[in-house]
This record gives C-alpha cells, sequence and structure tokens, in this order.
C-alpha cells in the first residue's frame, strides 16, 4: 500500500503543530517547504517529529553551484529526514547533495517534472533525461505529478524509483487515476486538501482510505 504524505504549507508555528496533531493517525510522513522554515526556522522539523514521530522532508528543491547545495544540505539534514533537489542543475550539483545525505543516512529526492501549468514548457521536455539521471545516481525517490497520470507511469519507469506525487486534491490530481502505478515503497502528497480542510483530521482519514482501496 502506497504512503500519505502531508505538504504542510502554513506559516504558523501554532497552526502547523495543531494540524499535525489532528491528522497524525493518518500521515506517514510530512513535507515542508520554505513557507514553514522562512517563518518558524528549522527547528519547526524538531517539534513536528516530537508530536509525530514520522519522516519529516523538507522540500527545498535545492538548485544551486555544488559547493552551496552542500551547505545547505548539511545545515537542513541536521534536522530533517530528507531533502528535495532539483536535477536541472546538473549531476556534480545533485551528487554534492547525494554525499552529504550519505553520510548522514538521510535521503535525497530529485524533481524529475512538477505538478503546476508551468512546468509544461522548460521542465517536461527534459523530465525523462532527469528520470535516467536519478537512476544513474541512485536517488532515494523521484518527484512526478499526479497531475498527469501518463507522466508518472512513463517517469517512474525510467527511473526504477520510489516516487512520491504531489499534485492530489487542490491541483486537481485524483488518487483513482494514479493508484495502478503505486507501490508500497511510494508516497501521495496532499497539501491544501488537508490543511485547510474545515476539518483537517477527516480530510486525512478519508485521503488515507482512498489509498488502502490501491
Amino acid at each position: 500500500m502506497a504512503k500519505l504524505m502531508l505538504a504542510l504549507d502554513v506559516l504558523d508555528e501554532n497552526e502547523a503543530l495543531k494540524i499535525i496533531k489532528e491528522v497524525n493517525d493518518y500521515i506517514d510522513a510530512v513535507k515542508i517547504g520554505y513557507p514553514l522554515v522562512l517563518a518558524c526556522g528549522l527547528d519547526i522539523i524538531k517539534k513536528i517529529k516530537d508530536i509525530c514521530d514520522k519522516e519529516v522532508i523538507a522540500d527545498f528543491k535545492v538548485a544551486d553551484i555544488p559547493s552551496t547545495n552542500e551547505k545547505i544540505a548539511k545545515i537542513t539534514l541536521k534536522y530533517a529526514d530528507g531533502i528535495i533537489v532539483h536535477g536541472f542543475v546538473g549531476e556534480d550539483s545533485v551528487k554534492a547533495v547525494k554525499d552529504v545525505a550519505k553520510n548522514l543516512n538521510k535521503k535525497v529526492i530529485m524533481v524529475t517534472e512538477m505538478s503546476h501549468p508551468g512546468a509544461l514548457k522548460f521542465i517536461q521536455p527534459i523530465a525523462e533525461e532527469l528520470a535516467e539521471m536519478a537512476k544513474k545516481l541512485e536517488m532515494d525517490a523521484i518527484v512526478v505529478p499526479s497531475t498527469r497520470p501518463q507522466r508518472l507511469k512513463r517517469l517512474k519507469n525510467i527511473a526504477n524509483l520510489p516516487i512520491i506525487t504531489p499534485g492530489v486534491g487542490a491541483q486537481g490530481g485524483k488518487v483513482e487515476d494514479i493508484l495502478n502505478e503505486l507501490g508500497e515503497d511510494d508516497y501521495v502528497i496532499v497539501g491544501r486538501a488537508i490543511y485547510q480542510a474545515e476539518d483537517p483530521k477527516n480530510a486525512a482519514k478519508k485521503f488515507k482510505e482512498q489509498i488502502k482501496n490501491i
């Protein structure tokens, strides 16, 4: 059975921790990005883990030269269990993060294609090459879009790696459209459809039940 990853992109620490407490029974991992970390600091990761003791992935989409990527990874992976990087900056930049993560026994997840419409113009044309690079560099997982099920299938087949897939819920992606492609090492990412719901706990429960039916 695939797992449910909460994308927690709120800006307030108290709200973030309240949501984590409410949905804890139904999520398998948490993904946080710049919005929450810039608002609250990296310490928010420890506070989240103290409540839910789940894997926390830093979705920083790191995309810089190798030496800068290395510095970002060293700081981030003191707190997070894994970090998301962009692949379009090249193998050397990705490898810089991977080397840091390997020494700390942490995960590196590489973006191949994003879920928003703008990704079609610049990222999608090189997505398959990125999937091949992710396979070569032995990434722990890749990011593929749930908003384009055929692309999800194609990129997963190329990389032959676990996937985390954003876009379900607010962006229009549906669990039922990708269910045949998901395995036990894969994660469905849901953000706004859970944390902006009137009842986040019930929303998370419904998504978890959908995934269980895969």
